[in-house]
C-alpha cells in the first residue's frame, strides 16, 4: 500500500509550496536555556545567602508536617562554628514545622518543606517561601532564580532544555517552568517562560500546551450525520464548537468503518487501524469540547442514525469523499495551524493532532487501495469522479478564507494561503489517486 504510505511526506511537501514569505508564528524558542543538573543538591548549592551560613538542610516534612521527616538534601558543613556542636546537631534534628512551603507543583502528592538553616549554635527553621525569598534575595545565581520559580508552584524538569532551563536576561533570569493546567478532562500540561527579578517576583511571559488534546482537525463525517448550528457567545466559540460536533461524529463514523470492514472482509490491520482512529476521535472530541467552551461556544452532541452496512461501492465513495479529500486537507489546515496560530496553546495543540490526523488520512487512502479492485469499472469511475468533484469544493471553500478573528486566533488560512494549500493540495491528491 505504497501510496497510503507516502501521504504525510507529500502533505508536507505540500505545506511548505503553500507557505508564503510572511513569518507565522512560532512555540517558545528553548535556544540559549542551560539544562538544570538532576541531583538531589541542586536546590540549595548555588544559593547565596544574605548573611553566611554554615549549614542547610532541605527537609521533606510530608503534607502538612503529617509524615515522618525526610531529608532531600544538605549544603555545608553542620554545625561547623558552634560551641556546642551535640546540641546544635539535636536542634537540627528536632526540627520541624506543621506549616511548609511547596517546592514545584502539587498534582496528586502534595509534600511541603522547611529549610533549616544554621550559623554557629543558632538553627533556624524557614516554613514560607516568603522566608526563603527572604533569605536568597537578592536573585543574582541561575540556582536561586530556579528556586524561585519553584517556589512558585513550577516545576523545572531537570537536564531537559525543552522543559526545564535558565538563563540570564537582562538584570534578572528567564526560567522555563511546566504546569498542569487541567488534571481531569482533559490532562493538560503547560510550558511557560517566566521572568525572575532580583526580588523572587515570578512573571508569566509565555506560554504554550505541551500535553494537551486541545485543538483538532475537523475529521471524517459518518453517513447519517444530523446536521446541528453551532452555537456560541464568541465567534471563536462558535467555531470550536462545530469542530467539537464534527470531531464527536467522527467517534461514530469510524466505529461505523470498522464494523462494515469486518462485514466485507478486510485486513485485520485495516479494522485495528480504524478502531484506533476512532479511540483518537474520542480523546480529540473531549478536548474540543473543553476548549470550545473556554471560548464561549455552546457544544451540541452529533445525532446520527444507525446504518445497516453499506455496500463496497457506497464505502468507497464515502471513503473518497471524507477520507481521502476532506479529512486530508483537513490534516493539511491543522498543520497550517500549527505554524499561524496567535495562540500558543493551539500552535502546539494541533502539531500534535495533526499527527493522529494523518494517520487517518493514511487510513482513507490505504482503504481506497484495497477497495478499488473490488469494484467494476464503472464504479471505480464514479468514486473518481465523487473524488474529483469534492477537491474543487474543497478548493472553493479554501479560496473563499476565514474570518480574520478565526484565522488570528486559531491560524486557519485566510483567502491567499487557502488558494495556495487547495492548489497544491489538488495537484498532490490527483497524483496519488493515478
Amino acid at each position: 500500500m505504497a501510496r497510503s504510505n507516502r501521504v504525510g511526506r507529500i502533505l508536507r511537501h505540500v505545506l511548505s509550496l503553500s507557505i508564503a514569505p510572511a513569518a507565522v508564528a512560532c512555540g517558545i524558542d528553548t535556544d540559549g536555556f542551560t539544562a538544570i543538573t538532576c541531583g538531589n543538591d541542586r536546590h540549595l548549592s548555588d544559593l547565596r545567602t544574605a548573611e553566611e551560613l554554615d549549614y542547610m538542610e532541605l527537609i521533606n516534612i510530608g503534607e502538612g508536617g503529617s509524615d515522618e521527616p525526610r531529608v532531600v538534601t544538605t549544603f555545608g558543613d553542620k554545625c561547623g562554628s558552634a560551641s556546642n556542636v551535640a546540641m546544635c546537631e539535636a536542634a537540627i534534628a528536632a526540627a520541624t514545622s506543621a506549616q511548609g512551603f511547596r517546592i514545584g507543583q502539587c498534582v496528586d502528592f502534595c509534600p511541603r518543606h522547611i529549610l533549616v538553616t544554621n550559623k554557629g549554635d543558632e538553627v533556624k527553621v524557614l516554613d514560607t517561601k516568603e522566608a526563603v525569598l527572604a533569605l536568597i534575595r537578592p536573585i543574582d545565581t541561575a540556582g536561586e532564580a530556579v528556586l524561585a520559580a519553584e517556589l512558585a508552584e513550577y516545576q523545572i524538569i531537570c537536564n531537559n532544555t525543552d522543559e526545564g532551563g535558565v538563563r540570564a536576561s537582562g538584570s534578572g533570569f528567564d526560567v522555563l517552568g511546566t504546569r498542569y493546567t487541567e488534571i481531569c478532562d482533559p490532562i493538560e500540561r503547560e510550558l511557560y517562560l517566566l521572568d525572575i527579578n532580583a526580588d523572587g517576583n515570578v512573571q508569566e511571559i509565555d506560554s504554550e500546551v505541551i500535553e494537551s488534546e486541545s485543538g483538532a482537525c475537523i475529521g471524517r463525517r459518518p453517513a447519517g450525520l444530523a446536521r446541528r448550528k453551532a452555537r456560541g457567545s464568541t465567534r471563536v466559540g462558535a467555531y470550536l464548537a462545530s469542530v467539537a460536533h464534527l470531531e464527536a461524529a467522527s467517534v461514530d463514523a469510524f466505529e461505523a468503518l470498522a464494523a462494515e470492514l469486518v462485514h466485507h472482509g478486510a485486513p485485520r490491520a485495516l479494522i485495528e487501524r480504524a478502531d484506533i482512529a476512532r479511540r483518537d476521535e474520542v480523546r480529540h472530541a473531549r478536548v474540543m469540547r473543553r476548549l470550545a467552551s473556554r471560548h464561549g461556544g455552546q457544544f451540541r452532541a452529533p445525532s446520527v442514525a444507525k446504518q445497516a452496512p453499506r455496500s463496497l461501492e457506497a464505502i468507497a465513495l464515502d471513503n473518497a469523499v471524507e477520507g481521502c479529500v476532506r479529512e486530508t486537507f483537513g490534516v493539511l489546515v491543522g498543520m497550517w495551524q500549527a505554524r499561524a496560530a496567535k495562540d500558543p496553546a493551539v500552535r502546539r495543540a494541533m502539531h500534535r493532532i495533526a499527527l493522529d490526523e494523518a494517520r487517518h488520512a493514511s487510513l482513507a487512502w490505504a482503504i481506497d487501495e484495497w477497495i478499488r479492485p473490488r469494484l467494476d469499472a464503472a464504479a471505480r469511475e464514479r468514486v473518481e469522479a465523487a473524488r474529483r468533484n469534492t477537491l474543487e469544493i474543497v478548493a472553493a471553500e479554501a479560496r473563499a478564507g476565514n474570518d480574520p478573528e478565526l484565522v488570528s486566533t486559531l491560524g486557519l488560512p485566510d483567502a491567499p494561503a487557502g488558494e495556495r494549500l487547495a492548489r497544491h493540495f489538488k495537484e498532490a491528491v490527483l497524483a496519488l489517486a493515478a
